[in-house]
């Protein structure tokens, strides 16, 4: 009898048609990781316009409630510092209630002052709200926690860190083109002549690492920023020598301009990690995105409540406290 034997081919993948494979699916990769980021970049952009949205709105309840937009920063009415009587609160620290930080709120000690170690239930205090998700978490930097979200004072440097002689119910002069918030403002939204649409309120900084001050939210030479240069400009910002120690950043550069609260002369810039820009909070709460291709002088035009027409930055002085 005779047997026909079988014979069975089993055939595997070649060396190379596995490369292909290989290959394929490290290009299909290749293509879709840009969209999976441009997707999560979008979903955080979308949660930092949501933050400022929120900041925005307690501003206005803030308004609502006492008339008047949060001063950038309190001076109490003498010639120097105190470390009393709510000295150097910021707009930050009026704000807290409409920001669902009540509890916090309610703990101030309005006897104290929040620059001499003072406060520190409010001063150590970080939420959510304030941190813009495409930047890392803001780290506190001593006993001050900071945020990515600051206000706007207007053209720097900021020098003022008292009051001059005058009357109790006054504003004090200052020597350049104020913002909205700065030391002892009161500003109403009938005082934003160039319109609530055209006024820049709050907008976003990068921060750095623990020590610079930043957006430190409760002190007053962190929590504002000016409109000196365009949305995420490199020229370094001026701030404390102290303050400074993220100089070596490209990304947050900055330069020590000063060396104490009574001889300021800080400038700070906005800047954001959105690809092209930053958000900017507008005076009728709505938020928007701005390209750091901005021209320059309409930026400027931005950071002034007043009219922007034929406008010259206001160079009289006032005098020094």
């Amino acid at each position: 009898m005779r047997y026909r034997s079988q014979r069975w081919d089993f055939r595997g993948f070649t060396l190379v048609e596995l490369l292909v494979v290989i290959a394929i699916i490290g290009i299909l990769i290749a293509l879709l990781l840009p969209a999976v980021q441009a997707a999560r970049e979008a979903a955080r952009r979308s949660q930092c316009t949501n933050n400022l949205k929120q900041i925005g709105l307690a501003l206005h309840m803030h308004h609502d409630r006492d008339k008047y937009f949060p001063p950038g920063h309190y001076a109490p009415k003498t010639a120097s510092v105190s470390c009393a009587n709510g000295s150097e609160a910021t707009w930050f620290t009026y704000i807290l209630p409409f920001l669902e930080q009540s509890a916090a709120y309610d703990q101030i000690d309005w006897k104290l002052a929040f620059g001499c170690g003072a406060n520190q239930v409010v001063t150590n205090l970080f939420f959510s709200t304030v941190h813009c998700p495409s930047d890392k978490k803001p780290e506190s930097s001593s006993t001050y926690a900071r945020s990515n979200y600051v206000a706007n004072n207007g053209i720097g440097p900021m020098k003022e860190w008292c009051m001059v002689s005058q009357a109790a119910t006054a504003r004090p002069p200052i020597s350049r083109e104020g913002g909205v918030f700065y030391i002892n403002s009161n500003m109403a939204i009938a005082e934003l002549l160039d319109g609530t649409s055209n006024t820049a309120m709050v907008c976003e900084i990068r921060v750095s690492k623990a020590g610079d001050f930043r957006g430190v939210m409760h002190y007053p030479e962190d929590p504002l920023y000016h409109h000196n240069y365009t949305p995420n400009s490199l020229v370094p910002d001026q701030i404390r020598t102290g303050f400074c120690t993220a100089g070596n950043d490209p990304r947050i550069p900055c330069i020590g301009a000063f060396t104490a609260y009574n001889n300021r002369n800080m400038t700070v810039t906005a800047r954001s990690y959105h690809p092209g820009g930053v958000n900017l909070a507008l005076g009728d709460g709505s938020v928007r995105f701005v390209a750091e291709t901005l021209n320059i002088d309409v930026w400027k035009a931005l950071c002034t409540p007043k009219s922007a027409v034929g406008e010259v930055v206001g160079l009289k002085n006032h005098g020094d406290c």
